[in-house]
């Protein structure tokens, strides 16, 4: 498959902040792969012709786009070409990966049933096979790790850079997950440390994935647990952690740092949940665009989408007071570096989340760079902000 140009694409995508799988563009639904896929193209092509997102519809749509490429890494491997062999094989996992979301989700998503289809559990295992086949091809470290407490579990993926040894301590940067897409999809941004020559352990966040931790706030003990396996490993500095999350990842990288003091600095993309409650006409926009999203986008077998339900302001606040690291005594506590960055246009993460974070925790070491021609994660600016952001965290480590 050929490779289009990718940037000069994403420049005429329109900008839409909102969650239509109908509709690719920019702060959009599919914001989640633009950095994951070589060519835009396919991707164009299927949403063209989708007929619908329940699984039967869904699977089968993006399912084909992964199979074509998963042939193609094959015969790459047959003519003994193994980097063409591997990027195919990341560029399969990734169109499985969007034949498998949002699951598995564990954690009661109003847009998940708790159990997937067999279609559905088929994509999965071929995105993990995917992915599994990609890392055998890869020259490096690449280790499975497990993290547990309590009798709770979830898998991570630990990468090394070449030289490190107990007389070569290295920093090393915590990756977190968000809440849909998991270590398989985010494993890219380990590039971002091993560029800086910094370790990077990637794992599923709690609700999602190869885990069993619940989604719920109490969930930070994981984290505590991945630091540890961080600190038990003697090529790592364990007094020079960082680390790194995106959308959801990026709230969980502030609530880490906010009640472990192992967190040295971190990169926060996109954070939702700093406290930003916003005006009364904000938050009934934010409620009928989730009902919205409810009604319209059901990921799951044919005739099994529930009732729509309305969102009570009361219910609202709720579950904000229950994530917020201003409301829970959090915030102030956050007084490490901190790498700061979103696009403008924000229909999940409101920006607001963003500048309240700047406006509390000390006078100097926080940084912040806001797009105003992008969306949630800032996914069309990335190649920007991502190579600088790792940049200033080995600073941060390394001072």
């Amino acid at each position: 498959m050929a490779i289009n140009n990718k940037t000069e694409m994403l420049s005429k995508l329109p900008v839409r902040p909102d969650e239509d799988p109908f509709v690719v563009a920019i702060g959009g639904f599919y914001r989640r792969w633009f950095n994951l896929v070589d060519d835009l193209q396919p991707m164009l092509d299927t949403v063209a012709t989708l007929k619908g997102t329940e699984d039967e519809d869904w699977v089968p749509a993006w399912s084909a786009v992964a199979a074509r490429y998963e042939k193609d890494a094959e015969a790459a491997l047959q003519r003994g070409d193994k980097e063409t062999a591997r990027n195919t094989f990341i560029q399969a996992k990734t169109y499985y990966s969007l034949a498998r979301f949002p699951a598995p989700y564990h954690s009661g998503s109003p847009i998940c049933p708790p159990a997937m289809s067999q279609i559905k559990k088929a994509a999965y295992d071929k995105y993990l096979e995917c992915f599994r086949r990609a890392t055998e091809l890869r020259e490096g470290s690449h280790e499975v790790v497990r993290v547990a407490r309590d009798g709770k579990e979830a898998v991570g993926f630990l990468r090394v850079p070449k030289g490190a040894s107990p007389a070569n301590k290295v920093p090393a940067i915590l990756v977190m997950c968000g809440g849909d897409m998991y270590k398989e999809d985010r494993e890219k941004y380990a590039d971002g440390a091993m560029k800086e020559g910094m370790a990077a352990l990637v794992v599923d966040a709690p609700g999602t994935g190869q885990t069993s931790f619940a989604h719920a706030p109490e969930s930070v003990v994981a984290w505590q647990s991945a630091l540890d396996e961080l600190q038990r490993r003697p090529e790592i500095d364990g007094n020079r952690l960082g680390a790194f999350g995106v959308s959801l990842g990026g709230l969980w990288v502030m609530r880490l740092a906010a009640v472990d003091s192992r967190i040295k600095g971190l990169i926060s993309c996109a954070p939702g949940g700093v406290g930003y409650w916003g005006t009364a006409e904000e938050r009934a926009e934010w409620r009928t665009a989730a009902e919205e999203r409810a009604r319209t986008n059901w990921f799951g077998p044919r005739g099994t989408k529930p009732s729509t339900y309305t969102i009570s302001e009361d219910e609202q606040r709720r579950e904000f007071l229950r994530w917020s690291l201003k409301d829970n005594g959090l915030l102030d506590k956050l007084t490490m570096p901190m790498y700061l960055v979103n696009g403008k246009i924000d229909h999940l993460t409101p920006i607001g989340n963003l500048y309240l974070a700047l406006e509390s925790g000390p006078p100097t070491g926080r940084v912040a760079r806001v797009y105003p021609d992008d969306g949630h994660i800032a996914a069309k600016n990335e190649r920007e902000w991502g190579p600088a952001a790792w940049q200033w965290l080995r600073e941060q480590l390394t001072k």
